[in-house]
């Protein structure tokens, strides 16, 4: 026997044909007259069987003989069309009354409503098998258009119906997307989901899951029990880590051949997997392979995207209420002056002010509400200022610039800022910088008088001073008098004087730049300038420092006049790395040492601090000569891990007296002005340096400079 295609097989396909015998011979003629004209023909013997073979649907057309038995072919269509409505039968042979081989019966004919039973009236000796085939493909094509149609007609409508379920899904989630857009918190965003996928999407076993930081932890689940317990789930895991990573979703129809897996949670075959945004994963299964198509993935998605929606609103609101909180504690607690305005009709109306607004202007918050910014704080002859900083704000310029503002105690300063915190609201921020404007003018005016001063000092003392020299000079080469003496050394003072008064008032003012400089060249530098006698200058040790290199040579200047001034004709401590020379110009170096002579007697003519005044130049000049190798001075330089030191082997400072040495005007000597420590402070000062006094191995001064950037 032959299996042929189901019904609504393609119109080429090959008719297949089960022909009821009613014996052998009639059987295998027809079935090999049949099978030449390309129709496969299946023969049963047995009724019975036919109609179990064509519950099968293996059969396109029932060739059945006007008598099988005692059957007529009234009786066997009646029994194949309990079963079978539309497959159509050939009847083979004629009929008792006899006919033209083709027509139908008469109107008493039983079979005449059947459109699907066709007579063949042909003998079975003697039939036209092309005529038989004829007939069998013409009611095989008609039966196999007819099943089309029906099938055409059963998808259709079976897609109408998905379509109006996904219609009523869809409307269904709308209203779900309005309930958790009302929804104030997250645990009932989550049950909200399940809920909506259990009975709306028909998704009977899902999961809500929210991503920590490492894991994901499961926060609502359908009412249909897990295979185990929902426990929280590694944030690297299978398709609920590929999803939260990626944002795809995944649908899984068997999980057994899924790249990710099956879930961490039962022993379920297919599966569901949607982002919930950066928020977490909802997850559906099923214990059927296949049990999710495509439509169900997106309907999954669109109730995943109202979650998604509902927890960022969610979140903004929480952040919105922070910012809200922070900017009303801002308000209230601001040490500065706000005012919370809106425009209206292009003026900036205050709606709110704050405490500090009401402690420093002085005006009840009552008072100012509902009128004008600048009605109320902006000065008559500032309205015109005031004004155009309004324009500026409304047309969304920042603003942030010093005013004058009246306040009920008259007029203050401030520093005005425009803050925008709406789409038209302001905040206008008010800084009382009153004090620090009398502050700045009482500097400039402090400043303007120290101009003059050093005008007075640099021309109007310096021009007589000069003029009584001159006359002093003359005066000497015409006298011979032990009081001309004295006042030459007493315009000598006075010139010292003028000049350190003169560094000390510029010192503020001047151009201040750094760059990188030498210990050992400036040292060796100012050595030259200062007139040293005969003291000798050690470099121990060099080091590059970042400094402004005229305040460091004012530094080492007015140190190493310190110590020349005040060092002791002693006995004093040689240094250990140096060997001393302190003939005149004599420069030895010994291994870091380097040490220096007097280069020169005209050095700088600013005045020493705290220098001992010999009660005439002939008496120091003598004490001079006096003074042996072995009681030489030595000043020495050297640097430190993070600066650098000048110390000196004289009498040093005495410990009571350290803490005042660098006050300005403070001096041990009856000839010092006090001024020089106190222009070293300063430098050091500017520099950002810390500077001690202390006491060096040899008993002198030792003054060490730390906090100074230094250079490889």
């Amino acid at each position: 026997m032959t299996r042929s295609p189901s019904p609504g097989a393609p119109a080429g396909t090959a008719p297949s044909v089960l022909f009821v015998a009613p014996d052998r011979t009639r059987a295998d003629a027809v079935a090999a007259a049949l099978d030449r004209h390309d129709v496969s023909v299946t023969v049963e013997f047995d009724l019975g069987a036919a109609l179990d073979r064509i519950d099968d649907r293996t059969v396109d057309c029932l060739l059945v003989p006007r008598q099988f038995g005692q059957h007529t072919a009234a009786d066997v269509v009646a029994l194949v069309r309990d079963r079978h409505p539309e497959v159509p039968v050939v009847l083979l042979g004629p009929d008792k009354a006899g006919d033209d081989g083709d027509g139908g019966g008469g109107d008493a004919d039983p079979l005449a409503a059947d459109a699907a039973v066709y007579r063949f009236s042909d003998d079975v000796d003697s039939i036209s098998y092309d005529r038989l085939a004829d007939r069998v493909r013409a009611a095989v094509a008609r039966y196999r258009s007819s099943q089309a149609q029906r099938t055409e007609r059963d998808i259709v409508s079976r897609l109408e119906r998905r379509i109006q379920r996904t219609e009523r899904k869809i409307t269904s989630l709308h209203g779900v997307a309005m309930r958790l857009a009302s929804a104030s918190d997250a645990d009932d965003i989550y049950e909200e989901t399940v809920e909506a996928a259990e009975r709306i999407l028909n998704l009977d076993i899902c999961f809500a899951f929210e991503a920590e930081a490492d894991r994901f932890v499961p926060r609502a689940q359908s009412s249909t029990p897990t295979d185990r317990e929902l426990r929280p789930v590694p944030k690297d895991a299978g398709a609920m880590g590929e999803t939260f990573r990626t944002g795809e979703s995944h649908r899984a129809v068997d999980m057994e051949l899924h790249a990710f897996g099956r879930p961490e949670f039962g022993d379920y075959r297919s599966g569901l997997s949607v982002a919930i945004g950066s928020f977490g994963v909802f997850q559906a299964v099923s214990e059927q392979t296949g049990a999710f198509d495509e439509i169900d993935l997106e309907l999954a998605e669109l109730l995943v995207a109202h979650t998604n929606a509902a927890l960022q609103r969610l979140n903004f609101e929480r952040r919105l209420r922070v910012e809200r909180d922070q900017y009303a504690a801002l308000f209230e607690n601001s040490a500065d002056c706000i005012i919370d305005s809106e425009f209206v009709d292009g003026e900036s109306v205050i709606r709110a002010v704050n405490p500090a607004f009401e402690a420093t202007f002085g005006y009840d918050e009552s008072e100012v509400v509902g009128r004008a910014i600048d009605d109320v704080v902006a000065p008559d002859d500032r309205r015109e200022e005031a004004a155009k900083l309004t324009e500026m704000v409304r047309a969304g310029d920042f603003v942030q610039t010093e005013v004058r503002r009246r306040t009920a105690d008259g007029e203050k300063d401030f520093l005005l800022r425009s803050v925008p915190v709406g789409e038209n609201t302001i905040y206008a921020v008010y800084t009382d910088i009153t004090a620090r404007r009398d502050v700045e003018r009482e500097v400039e005016a402090q400043n303007r008088r120290l101009d003059e001063f050093t005008s007075v000092v640099s021309h109007d003392l310096r021009n007589p001073l000069s003029v009584a020299t001159g006359h002093l000079d003359i005066a000497r080469e015409e006298v011979d008098n032990d009081h001309l003496a004295a006042v030459a050394r007493a315009h000598d003072r006075m010139n010292a004087l003028t000049e350190e008064l003169l560094v000390l008032a510029r010192q503020g003012t001047d151009a201040f730049a750094t760059t990188s400089v030498s210990l050992a060249e400036t040292a060796e530098r100012c050595w030259e300038n200062v007139e040293t006698g005969d003291a000798t200058l050690v470099v121990a040790s060099d080091r590059t420092v970042v400094a402004d290199a005229g305040r460091l040579h004012q530094l080492f200047e007015n140190l190493m006049r310190n110590s020349v001034e005040h060092g002791s004709t002693g006995s004093r401590i040689p240094s250990d790395d140096a060997v001393e020379h302190g003939s005149t110009g004599n420069r030895t170096v010994s291994g870091d040492a380097v040490e220096h002579g007097p280069q020169s007697e005209t050095g700088s003519t600013d005045g020493g601090d705290d220098a001992e005044d010999a009660a005439n130049a002939e008496d120091a000049a003598n004490a001079e000569d006096a003074v042996d190798d072995g009681d030489r001075l030595t000043v020495t330089v050297g640097a430190l891990d993070d600066g650098f030191y000048v110390e000196d082997d004289g009498a040093g400072v005495p410990p009571e007296l350290r803490s005042r040495i660098f006050d300005s005007g403070f001096s041990t000597g009856t000839a010092g002005i006090g001024f020089g420590l106190t222009i070293v402070s300063n430098v050091a000062d500017a520099h950002g340096w810390t500077v001690s006094v202390g006491e060096s191995d040899a008993g002198g001064a030792r003054f060490e400079f730390t906090g100074v950037e230094s250079e490889p």
